[in-house]
């Protein structure tokens, strides 16, 4: 299957950006807050970290706050920023603009909830951004050792670290996608020296816009930075070979299933943050399963008894169902989990199975059509006509 994205809109342009003497963070940071003041962006999102250790998506319109307060490149991951976009309802609004940093994962979010008819792109411009791997932000505050943006400058010049972190989110130690399939500019460090010089590629008339104000030098992509990628997407895919392995150990055939999801409250949290998990009312949220007391006792007299809640397995296999072609499995269901459960190499092995048997990547393009909304007669020929 051809991971690389199948839209471009304008011929590409990319080449080395100049860090600054501030290092890499505040060289974006800079850029981002000229970009509001010359009123080319209305507002731009990304990400930052609280005095209080909250890592969240902050949405800045004043340029001074965007120089104190924005931290791109964080490796801190509290929430699917698509989830953000999606809340927003985003909607064409003559005159507004804004600029969203976002991840990978992140972004082939946006592109399947575009797919889903929940999000509008005419008032976004996507900023796709390298990213090796996240932390939970309870991790990234006990690693933190003085200032943020030191801390963040020193994460990308480490670049030797990025395979071997065990404390990285259990998803992004498995994810094969360190650079983002779809955006309008992409900003990258992987297999460059972020103290010099980043990497940037615009990739459409939006993204051609922001890079024009850049000071880019173009040249071709180095050489450093294609055999950084390409040993690092195999070692990856290695990664989630053995975790799938592993799983399937524990979890293969229904008793197992059974014993793997024994500890679910039935919070639907894994539900609730998923970033392409679309639907505005869920059955399994709706009156259709209210009982009675009367019917719940009955029910319960074939047995003699009845764990509750009820119907936690019935909820993640229809959830599975639901989400396994436009799962970007970012993981942020698993870390939403009270209990623990191991969604991310689960939804992984699910969702990596049932695209696999479309053609199809979540996220990799705003052209392919969903898979379960397309009819093709010659699919799934193999177990018969």
């Amino acid at each position: 299957m051809e991971n690389e994205p199948k839209m471009r809109s304008v011929e590409e342009q990319k080449g080395r950006l100049p860090v600054a003497s501030g290092g890499p963070v505040a060289t974006i940071k800079e850029v981002c807050a000229q970009w509001l003041e010359q009123g080319i962006l209305s507002g731009i999102m990304m990400p930052a970290y609280s005095i209080k250790g909250v890592a969240a998506p902050v949405l800045f319109t004043d340029p001074q706050m965007v120089r104190q307060s924005g931290v791109p490149f964080l490796p801190a991951m509290g929430v699917n920023t698509a989830s953000v976009v999606d809340e927003m309802r985003f909607s064409p609004a003559p005159g507004v603009k804004v600029g969203v940093f976002l991840r990978p994962c992140e972004a082939r979010a946006v592109v399947e909830l575009v797919k889903l008819q929940q999000v509008v792109l005419d008032g976004l411009v996507l900023i796709g951004v390298d990213c090796p791997g996240t932390y939970r932000t309870a991790d990234f505050s006990e690693l933190l050792d003085g200032a943020v943006v030191d801390f963040v400058n020193r994460f990308l010049q480490d670049q030797a670290r990025y395979l071997n972190d065990e404390r990285f989110r259990t998803a992004c130690a498995m994810c094969e996608y360190p650079t983002p399939l779809v955006c309008d500019l992409h900003i990258g460090f992987l297999g460059m020296n972020p103290g010099e010089a980043l990497w940037v590629e615009s990739r459409s008339e939006k993204g051609a816009e922001l890079y024009k104000t850049m000071n880019v030098e173009p040249v071709p992509v180095p050489e450093s930075r294609q055999l950084f990628l390409k040993d690092f997407r195999a070692q990856r895919q290695s990664r989630a070979e053995e975790r799938i392995k592993e799983l399937d150990a524990k979890a293969l055939g229904p008793e197992n299933l059974v014993k793997y999801f024994a500890a679910c409250l039935n919070c639907h949290n894994c539900m609730k943050v998923c970033p392409v998990c679309y639907c505005r009312e869920c059955f399994f949220e709706s009156e259709a399963l209210e009982r009675e007391l009367d019917e719940v006792v009955r029910i319960t007299r074939h047995k003699g008894g009845m764990r509750l809640p009820q119907g936690t397995l019935l909820f993640h296999i229809t959830r599975m169902n639901h989400m396994m072609t436009s799962c970007v499995q970012c993981g942020i269901c698993e870390d939403s989990c009270p209990v623990k459960i191991g969604l991310s190499v689960l939804f992984k092995k699910v969702s990596r199975n049932a695209q696999k048997e479309f053609d199809y990547l979540s996220g990799r393009s705003l052209d392919e059509p969903l898979p379960l909304v397309t009819f093709r007669e010659d699919e799934f020929r193999t177990i018969g006509e």
